[in-house]
Order: C-alpha cells, then sequence, then structure tokens
C-alpha cells in the first residue's frame, strides 16, 4: 500500500480528493548550515479528513525530531462562507465513502460517534472558523502545543463526533490541554482571535498551495516544499533528514 497518496482536501472547492500539485522539488535548503531555527510550516484545518489521516504520523514526526525542527500549524479554512454546513449540504462525498480512502491509505479509524452522525440526522455542522479560533488561543496562550491541540481538534470530530460550532462540546478537550474552560470561552468571543483565525486562512491563500495537509521546511527566508497530501512518517523522515542533514 503506497503512503504517499498525495490526497488533499482543496480550499478552493472544500473537496479531498487526489492532489494534481506533485512536490519533485530537488533542492537542498541550506548548505552546511546547522539546524537551529529550523521550522516545518503545517498548512492543516480540523475539518480536514486527510490531515485527521495525517496525524499520528505527524505526531511521531515532532518526537522523533524535536530537537531540530519546530512545527508550526497554520489553518487553512476548508469550509468557510458559502461552504458552511451540514455534512449532506456541503461535503456529501464523506458520507459517499471518501473516509474509506483515508482509513485504508492511512490507517486511522473514524469513530463510531462520528459516523453514526454522518449516516444519522447530520448534526454536525462543518465550519472551520471556530476551531480555527480555538486553536489560535492556544497557540497564545500555550506556545509549543499547537500541533498537540490540533491533533485534539481533529479527533474531537472524527472520532469523538463533536458539532464544531458548538463551543461547549470543546471543553474537554480545552480541560486537556491545560486551560481554565470559563477563560477559553470568554476568549472565543473576542474579535482578537477571529480576527487572527482570519489571518491564518489569508496567509494559505498567499501561498501557491491549495491542498491540505500542506508541509513547508522554513529556514531564515529561505523554503522548501515538502509535500502537499498524506505522506507517510518514514517518507516525511527521509525527505526531512536529507534536507537538514
Amino acid at each position: 500500500m503506497a503512503k504517499n497518496s498525495n490526497f488533499s482536501c482543496d480550499t478552493n472547492t472544500g473537496i479531498c480528493s487526489p492532489n494534481k500539485h506533485i512536490n519533485n522539488e530537488t533542492v537542498s535548503l541550506i548548505n552546511n548550515t546547522t539546524t537551529s531555527n529550523l521550522k516545518v510550516i503545517y498548512y492543516y484545518d480540523a475539518l480536514c479528513g486527510w490531515c485527521y489521516g495525517f496525524g499520528p504520523d505527524l505526531m511521531r514526526f515532532q518526537e522523533e525530531f524535536k530537537d531540530k525542527v519546530e512545527i508550526e500549524v497554520i489553518s487553512g479554512g476548508l469550509f468557510l462562507g458559502g461552504r458552511v454546513g451540514t455534512i449532506e449540504e456541503v461535503a456529501p462525498y464523506i458520507k459517499a465513502g471518501a473516509y474509506k480512502s483515508v482509513e485504508s491509505t492511512t490507517g486511522v479509524k473514524f469513530g463510531d460517534l462520528f459516523l453514526n452522525d454522518v449516516f444519522g440526522k447530520g448534526r454536525i455542522i462543518l465550519n472551520s472558523l471556530p476551531p480555527a479560533i480555538a486553536l489560535c488561543i492556544v497557540k497564545e496562550q500555550l506556545p509549543g502545543k499547537g500541533l498537540t491541540f490540533a491533533e485534539m481538534l481533529l479527533n474531537a470530530v472524527y472520532s469523538d463526533g463533536i458539532n464544531p460550532v458548538n463551543v461547549a462540546e470543546y471543553q474537554t478537550y480545552v480541560s486537556q490541554i491545560g486551560l481554565d474552560f470559563n477563560v477559553f470561552s470568554a476568549k472565543m468571543k473576542e474579535d482578537k482571535y477571529k480576527e487572527m483565525a482570519e489571518n491564518e486562512f489569508q496567509k494559505l491563500k498567499n501561498t501557491t498551495y491549495r491542498g491540505m495537509p500542506t508541509l513547508v521546511l522554513e529556514k531564515d527566508d529561505q523554503q522548501v516544499h515538502l509535500t502537499s497530501g498524506y505522506l507517510g512518517f518514514n517518507e516525511l523522515k527521509q525527505k526531512v533528514a536529507e534536507l537538514i542533514k
């Protein structure tokens, strides 16, 4: 089974499908440099099914490279504006079987609570803004916990079946990450964090990338595109190791 599927979720359409932006870059990052100030920028969305599949591989990557590479998570904004709605309304391909492609390629499993909702009454409203705001709050309050909370949000939706527009349903995950839920709830209403989330959406728009997950390795003012689409741990590890050795 191929681990690099080049599947991603497109911010222009909201559809998750084979990615046309294949990464064939062979450039070196910086010759004979130290690994200090190395960063991996991770463009993701809490409602991106392929990001859910990518999560275990990226968490493993973070653990192995924690002393060499910082990971910055940026929300891409998959379901916004006219694409906000129930799964039936804006993402029927999930119910049609797209989630099975994620499972067969990555090995993750979508939770019964999520699947029961998909095939039930469609309680979940797909809206990328609330979880993006939540992530901005956590990144500000708990620097270094961004990837951990991003992964928690993906699991909250696709395993536990929470409704991402209902702030009350974030309580378990916010408490687990170490924030007071009352403080978090108050911040969710502040314009400051909404603007921060919208600025993150714009950051992805300002790049040439549209699919998520996307990874970019950055050193000072130089960047190397690692992947747009799912990439297994071994392939990711090899690619980054070659660039920073």
